[in-house]
């Protein structure tokens, strides 16, 4: 899947980086995990010509086995193989091991590669992809130490000057290029903590490009940045949820956000929809912004407007 090659703008996509990576010494020159060859997205190319998988892949009944690569499965229970192959059918690795029997399965060649999951990101805001090169010398906020550092922190620019002017084709390209740039790199599932809901075109637009994307990712419903006025957050995400994620069988979920620097009201609507909805809630917990006291009522059940507490839901970032 390529948007610009789907929208009329012809690209090469034969030189990816992926091939050139010195990724681990001891397997071989270049490293590529099964999840950047992007096994579960259909792609124009055979699977013979370009290392990608057939342009079918995914669906029920289809085979194809990557061939000859140094497998780290990272499962104990499987172990790990200098040479070997990974038989998939469907969206499932049915076998792992040297020298499969395939049929007539489509053949990856892996020779001189490393065949191995994908990495995790647990925590990434792709909304700012356009800004990642901003904020080189940054700090969260200004700590009034009148260092060069604090000049440009990022609460302030990042969340309280760009973010407000997004447009939801600004959400979109963003969050698109933000998880292809993953892939190409191997990352093939992500938290997005999406804090750029300033309406439902915008929250539309990230969703759709984490589909549009073709990896797991979990998408975090946070909070309009910079309280951008009629932002409908956190109530939208009833719509959302019935929306987008009605179904279970669906490589993108919905988690909850729910900052509580934002305000008690805040805290106690967004965690008491996140739950209604039976969402996991997550919020950022870190020294800034009084939220030790914060915490403390959330420990003894008395946060939000005097009822909300800590439970077995709850996804904190930074503790």
């Amino acid at each position: 899947m390529c948007w610009l090659c789907d929208s009329g703008k012809p690209q090469l996509h034969g030189n990816s980086q992926l091939g050139r990576r010195d990724f681990l010494k001891t397997a071989a020159a270049t490293g590529l995990t099964a999840g950047a060859l992007n096994l579960f997205a259909a792609r124009p190319a055979k699977a013979q010509e370009g290392g990608d998988p057939p342009a079918d892949s995914g669906q029920p009944g289809r085979r194809y086995i990557i061939r000859g690569g140094a497998v780290m499965s990272m499962d104990p229970k499987v172990g790990n193989f200098a040479k070997a192959d990974v038989l998939v059918e469907g969206k499932k690795i049915q076998k792992i091991g040297p020298n499969l029997s395939a049929g007539g399965a489509d053949v990856i060649d892996a020779t001189g590669r490393i065949v191995m999951p994908g990495f995790i990101d647990t925590h990434h805001h792709q909304f700012e992809t356009a800004l990642r090169s901003f904020l080189a010398d940054g700090v969260l906020i200004n700590d009034q130490s009148g260092s060069r550092a604090s000049d440009r922190t990022y609460f302030e620019y990042i969340l309280l000057t760009f973010a407000p002017v997004y447009r939801p084709e600004d959400v979109y390209i963003s969050e698109l290029f933000g998880g292809l740039a993953q892939l190409d790199d191997g990352v093939t599932t992500v938290h997005d903590v999406s804090q750029i809901h300033h309406s439902p075109e915008h929250s539309d637009a990230a969703i759709q490009a984490l589909f549009d994307t073709g990896r797991r990712a979990a998408f975090g419903y946070f909070e309009s940045a910079g309280g951008v006025p009629g932002n409908q957050y956190p109530q939208d995400a009833v719509r959302i949820k019935k929306q987008w994620f009605s179904s279970a069988e669906q490589l993108v979920h919905m988690i909850m956000g729910g900052e509580v620097y934002l305000g008690n009201a805040s805290t106690d609507a967004s965690w008491t929809i996140g739950r209604e909805l039976g969402l996991q809630i997550a919020a950022h917990i870190l020294s800034p912004f009084g939220i030790r006291p914060i915490m403390d009522d959330l420990a003894a059940g008395k946060g939000g407007n005097g009822h909300i507490g800590i439970g077995p839901d709850n996804l904190f970032i930074h503790m």
